[in-house]
């Protein structure tokens, strides 16, 4: 009997031993390192925050240590750096290792980027780059409001990434159609007036010669400290006023002079007159703090062209600019209760 009773025993302990064995390897553990998260008050400050994440948006961090997808860490930052050889292209362009994991994820139609403020924009638009090769249509932004202390988002529906253009080069931006220079010099007085409200704005201003004809090219740009709204005439050159004929105040006189002398006049020498070139762009520039007052004056900029219509916009900024910047313009320009803007990301 005890020996029946000692066999069982060793029997069912190895049963138990196989099964365990079995049920380890189901469980093993999971060796990727957790990815790093974004705090609330590293999150850059918007005034427009109030759209909502779609349920099956893959969630992405990018801090200064490092890039995470669904809670796991993708690639190691140094200062917010992406080293060389994470980054087989130019400055801007996707990250293999990035898509790679987007694409891996259970949904990554819709990304959900939490970017900690003091990111570079190398960095920010190589993450949005990732994104739109993995297949993501959408793309959310975590941001807080002023005084808020809650996690906001700035949704974008309509979004690119491409090369750094010209000035005068034209930019097709999807999902809206292009509009005519007109809308902007309608409108020029409107807009100078508002970026006049700001302390710190430099408007440009309404010149005697504007350029005819051409379409509309909007710009939001920030380097540095400041951002810039600019508005680009997109077309052929614009015809050259001749300059008017020039009047010698002196020939009459010199004549009478000539009747009574009956020597030849003296001309009195004319300053030359350069042509009129009608303008092309107008620039109006503020500092980075205007984009994080309510009521912003970069708003009421933007507005008498923007405000009540969709409006494309191209999206620039220096390689060490903070993603902060870069935010903070585009929630500024489209704050919350105006229509989303459609976006093209440029490299920096």
């Amino acid at each position: 009997m005890c020996r029946k009773i000692i066999a069982t025993h060793a029997w069912l302990c190895m049963v138990g031993a196989v099964l365990g064995a079995c049920g380890s390897e189901k469980q093993a553990p999971d060796t990727a390192p957790p990815a790093p998260s974004v705090a609330l008050l590293e999150l850059p400050v918007a005034l427009r925050s109030q759209a909502k994440v779609p349920a099956d948006a893959v969630q992405v961090d990018v801090t200064t240590a490092g890039i995470g997808v669904a809670g796991k860490l993708v690639l190691n930052l140094a200062a917010g750096g992406i080293d060389k050889a994470e980054r087989p292209g130019a400055e801007g362009d996707e990250l293999p290792k990035l898509v790679q994991a987007l694409k891996a994820a259970p949904q990554h139609a819709h990304v959900s980027l939490a970017v900690a403020a003091l990111v570079p924009y190398e960095t920010a638009a190589s993450v949005i780059a990732s994104a739109k090769a993995a297949g993501a249509s959408s793309i959310v932004f975590h941001v807080r409001a002023p005084s808020v202390s809650a996690v906001g988002y700035l949704a974008l529906d309509d979004f690119e990434l491409r090369a750094r253009s010209k000035s005068d080069e034209a930019v097709a931006v999807p999902g809206v159609a292009v509009r005519p220079w007109s809308d902007f010099v309608a409108q020029w007085d409107a807009v100078a007036n508002a970026c006049r409200s700001a302390r710190t704005g430099n408007c440009a201003p309404k010149p005697e010669s504007v350029a005819d004809g051409g379409d509309l090219k909007v710009v939001l740009h920030a380097a540095g400290q400041g951002v810039n709204v600019e508005f680009f005439r997109i077309g052929p050159p614009p015809e050259v006023t001749p300059p008017p004929e020039a009047k010698d105040k002196g020939k009459g006189k010199a004549k009478k002079h000539a009747k009574k002398s009956r020597k030849k006049p003296v001309e009195e020498p004319t300053e030359p007159v350069e042509p009129v070139i009608p303008a092309t762009e107008a620039l109006f520039q503020f500092r980075g703090q205007e984009a994080v007052t309510a009521p912003s004056p970069v708003s009421e900029t933007v507005k008498p062209v923007c405000g009540d219509s969709a409006c494309g916009v191209i999206v620039q900024a220096e390689k060490a600019t903070p993603f902060l910047r870069v935010v903070s313009l585009l929630g500024a320009a489209f704050p919350d209760a105006t229509p989303a803007p459609h976006v093209v990301f440029e490299r920096p």
